[in-house]
């Protein structure tokens, strides 16, 4: 029998332009598809939460379990393990005397520090498939990379006609796999869920709603509804997807550009939308030029303006009891669904860091926690920016919380649906 290869699934939750997947069926051998649950995920910080929080680990696992019924229809069958990642994987990868592992690579500290020990035990190939414009597809390297990201946006905005993607993936070459006792002892099988979360976890419920939102003249609307705070088709909603990778960035781009070309759809709206996907790829890149530095108490700009480590502060903000109304009413918000609008984030990241002045990364790993559409690098990106440790260009940028709230919540709806 063939030597099989290994899929490991990570935020790559598709079957649709997913390259890595392409890579490992072409090579016309059986393809073990793994999917693992990192037992690190699930460990309480010294905060008293983990960084997994019950949102997103219901989002995951549904989208998991439509995942394993699309996977069922390509003629094979999907392993989930919960545990030590690189344990696992070789393990698996000797007991099935594995010729290679085959993933979508990423570019986040621990990933690559996990990546470069894994290496050390398996053979190890990975691929772009997560990005618009991976490394290898741009005119300079990661490490020079423009720290302002109009400077970023401004390098790569004409590359985006190049956008490429792979081939959905109808069939998949399986063999039957049968595990030793310990690793039956990882499998981990997948709840049916009673989902009472805001939104539907799979590829397919992505593009759904993607196309909900559109025929809804959602991209038209765009630039008028994205810093909304409420209602059913404010901004695009269409991060929980992207995060985990039942939606391809790519996919995405793709089908944006074709229905502005066939459809009178407003430029700016149309413009301000792909911005916000460049965004998620500047953030990849200061991950890739800074590492670890983006996570550090005075980040990127090693600032030494005072915070605290004051807890009884932190948990009145995160439980959405400090007395300011708009503030309070956001965090409610993220506290019972997992979700904040774009704007909100904007506002209560610098309430806890500016004003309230505690630890930033308190904030960032409470996001961390409660966001279904958590991603490291948009995280801590966006949390060390509004801090004024990152890279907004204005360290000391404030802003007043009463005309916010006034302006994006005029007749006080939100409030009220939040406070009571």
């Amino acid at each position: 029998m063939q030597s099989p290869v290994i899929f490991w699934f990570r935020n790559d939750l598709r079957l649709h332009d997913n390259p890595a997947l392409s890579r490992a069926i072409e090579t016309g051998k059986p393809v073990v598809l793994v999917f693992i649950f990192d037992e690190k995920w699930f460990v309480e910080n010294p905060l008293g939460f983990p960084s997994m929080g019950e949102f997103r680990k219901q989002f995951l696992t549904d989208t998991l379990f439509q995942l394993q019924k699309k996977i069922a229809n390509a003629g094979s069958h999907l392993l989930v393990f919960t545990g030590n990642v690189n344990e696992i994987l070789a393990k698996l990868y000797s007991q099935i005397n594995a010729s290679a592992i085959y993933a979508t690579k990423e570019y986040a500290h621990d990933e690559i520090l996990a990546e470069s020990e894994l290496k050390k035990k398996v053979a190890l190939k990975l691929f772009s498939g997560n990005m618009l414009f991976p490394p290898e597809s741009l005119p300079f390297l990661p490490e020079t990379s423009p720290f302002y990201y109009t400077r970023f946006k401004n390098r790569v905005w004409e590359l985006g006609h190049s956008v490429s993607q792979v081939e959905n993936i109808i069939k998949i070459p399986s063999i039957n796999t049968i595990l030793n006792k310990e690793l039956e002892k990882k499998l981990t099988e997948l709840p049916v869920s009673d989902n009472n979360l805001r939104f539907t976890g799979g590829e397919d419920a992505a593009m759904a709603h993607y196309y909900s939102w559109i025929t809804a003249d959602g991209l038209n609307r765009y630039l008028e509804t994205r810093n909304q705070l409420i209602g059913s088709h404010f901004s695009s909603h269409l991060a929980p997807w992207l995060s985990n990778g039942s939606l391809s960035v790519r996919w995405l781009w793709h089908k944006i550009h074709a229905y502005a070309k066939e459809h009178s759809v407003n430029e700016e709206s149309l413009v301000t939308f792909c911005e916000q996907l460049i965004w998620r790829e500047y953030y990849r890149y200061i991950m890739m030029r800074y590492g670890n530095k983006l996570f550090w108490t005075k980040g990127l700009r090693q600032s030494e303006h005072g915070m605290f480590d004051d807890i009884e502060t932190f948990n009145h903000w995160k439980n959405g009891i400090t007395g300011q109304p708009i503030v309070d009413a956001l965090m409610r918000e993220l506290l019972h669904t997992g979700f904040m609008s774009n704007r909100g984030r904007m506002l209560v990241s610098y309430y806890l860091a500016k004003e309230l002045k505690v630890n930033w990364q308190w904030g960032a790993a409470w996001f961390e926690n409660r966001l279904i559409d958590y991603e490291v690098y948009n995280n801590y990106g966006n949390w060390a920016y509004q801090s004024g440790r990152g890279t907004d260009s204005r360290v000391n940028r404030r802003f007043n919380l009463q005309k916010q709230a006034e302006k994006f919540d005029p007749d006080g709806t939100f409030r009220k649906k939040w406070l009571g």
